[in-house]
């Protein structure tokens, strides 16, 4: 009897490229930056991207569906803050204390402030880099290699 395996690499049909933005601009701004460069028409979505046991991270995503070129442009945060409450010890046994903590979507890029991610029929390209670039206090934009993130799971968006 024929045993078979099943790969699940087998499944994964990779037809996206994600480019990494170092800026300090705020999501909307970056967003509109973006529209302007491009002329593309990012919105912010009604539900943020949802990751973590049972959604404990939100973090802000803006998309476009392109018709013309039949292709989807998601621009998606690469930080949350989340408050933590911790209970006090010994003599502040009696109170607690909130702190905050800042999460990254992929850790692989902690320092990355956002990704675009193109869906569609794109390849990695030098062009879009170099137009990311001319957007103003934009500090660096690059194309990441797909192979090396561990969790591309969190950039699956539907």
């Amino acid at each position: 009897m024929a045993l078979y395996k099943l790969h699940l690499d087998d499944f994964q049909n990779i037809d996206y490229c994600v480019y990494a933005i170092h800026t300090e601009l705020e999501d909307y701004r970056l967003a509109y930056g973006i529209n302007l460069t491009f002329g593309s028409k990012l919105e912010r979505k009604n539900m943020d991207l949802g990751v973590g046991t049972r959604n404990k991270y939100y973090f802000p995503i803006f998309e476009w569906n392109n018709n013309f070129l039949d292709n989807t442009w998601n621009l998606i945060k690469n930080s949350c803050k989340i408050e933590l409450k911790s209970q006090g010890e010994g003599l502040f046994a009696g109170g607690s204390e909130n702190t905050t903590k800042v999460v990254a979507l992929l850790e692989d890029y902690p320092s990355a402030n956002f990704f675009l991610k193109i869906e569609g029929r794109e390849k990695p390209s030098q062009k879009i880099i170099s137009m990311l670039s001319k957007i103003p206090d934009i500090n660096m934009a690059y194309s990441i290699d797909l192979d090396t993130i561990k969790s591309k799971e969190y950039l699956i968006l539907d």
